[in-house]
């Protein structure tokens, strides 16, 4: 007796221009291995967005719904969770926006100390009402900023407190400003000595003394 069950249909192979969500497959760029070690088909795509952004990804993730675009959908769930509630435009906002920013965004000036060292943004304040309400109710008040006890850490309740802009600069006392930082480690590096001996020389020329340790 046959049966009457049948196989579940395949899927078309994808192909240029078929469409993903916002995204357009662009061309077929080559095959890599995934952490299993199986070869895995890699794509270009294109966005529809305003900035009709390109990236290349897997054609799985494409093809499963997973990457739906070039993270503009996000952005926009996120300003729109933002409107919701109001806070879009508040200084509250504007910290936590800044605090994301400078964990994710590896071609900003102040990258070495952050992104370059792993410092990121816990699981819970990827979201902007737990944030808001951690700081409501652990001393955030304007005119405040906020401050990681360990610099070494992230950005989560356990390692963050908010504290006077005065307090902020003392506890950045050993640090140069950014810019000067930057400066100083571009030129120890081409003159082939340390940082520190830049300072010190500097310093002994600019006051016409030898450094001595009763200094």
């Amino acid at each position: 007796m046959a049966s009457d069950r049948q196989g579940s249909p395949k899927r078309s192979p994808a192909a240029v221009s078929d469409i993903y969500g916002r995204l357009t497959l662009i061309e077929f760029i080559d095959k890599r291995p995934n952490p299993a070690g199986e070869m895995v088909q890699w794509v270009l795509v294109e966005c529809s967005c305003e900035d009709l952004t390109r990236k290349e990804l897997r054609l799985e993730s494409l093809r499963s719904g997973n990457t739906k675009s070039c993270g503009c959908l996000s952005r926009e769930k996120t300003i729109e969770r933002a409107t919701k509630h109001g806070d879009h435009q508040t200084r509250i906002y504007g910290i936590w926006a800044s605090m994301k920013h400078r964990c994710k965004s590896p071609n900003i000036r102040s990258a070495h100390r952050y992104v370059e060292r792993g410092i990121s943004v816990c699981e819970e304040w990827q979201d902007f009402v737990p944030f808001r309400d951690w700081a409501l109710a652990n001393g955030y008040a304007d005119g405040k900023e906020i401050d990681r006890r360990d610099n070494n850490l992230g950005y989560n309740p356990q390692n963050c407190q908010w504290v006077t802009k005065l307090e902020n600069l003392e506890n950045r006392s050993n640090h140069l400003p950014e810019s000067l930082e930057a400066w100083l480690h571009a030129y120890a590096l081409h003159a082939g000595c340390s940082p520190y001996e830049v300072i010190k020389q500097a310093l002994e020329s600019y006051l016409g003394v030898l450094r001595t340790d009763s200094i």
